[in-house]
């Protein structure tokens, strides 16, 4: 009998999540274990707001190197490369230096 590879993925995820109730059912705190409702919620939606933070950055470095490329004329190679080299650092210093200074004329 040959197993499809659905049903080898279905097989491990069963396992995976069976052992991670076990895990989850005990937190730790402080190096301690305590009951997981004594855990502040809040600590819960850190990585949720890290992400969206994430998606940001993201979003706005890709908004800058789209701009650099459609809209430099002399400097585009040296701006693309800052971009890509430098990420979120390379698109702050692209809008302050150049699409600002252009959106006032």
């Amino acid at each position: 009998m040959r197993i499809k590879p659905l049903g080898k993925f279905l097989a491990i995820l069963t396992v995976f999540l069976s052992s991670a109730h076990n895990v989850l059912a005990v937190c730790t705190l402080n190096g301690e274990e305590v009951p997981c409702d004594q855990i502040p919620k809040f600590v819960f939606l850190i990585p949720i707001i890290m992400f969206a933070i994430a998606i940001f950055f993201f979003v706005f470095w890709i908004l800058m190197l789209v701009d650099a490329i459609k809209n430099q004329k002399e400097d585009r190679m040296m701006w693309i490369l800052i971009l890509i080299f430098l990420n979120f650092l390379g698109s702050v210093i692209y809008y302050f230096a150049e699409k600002r200074k252009r959106n006032k004329k």
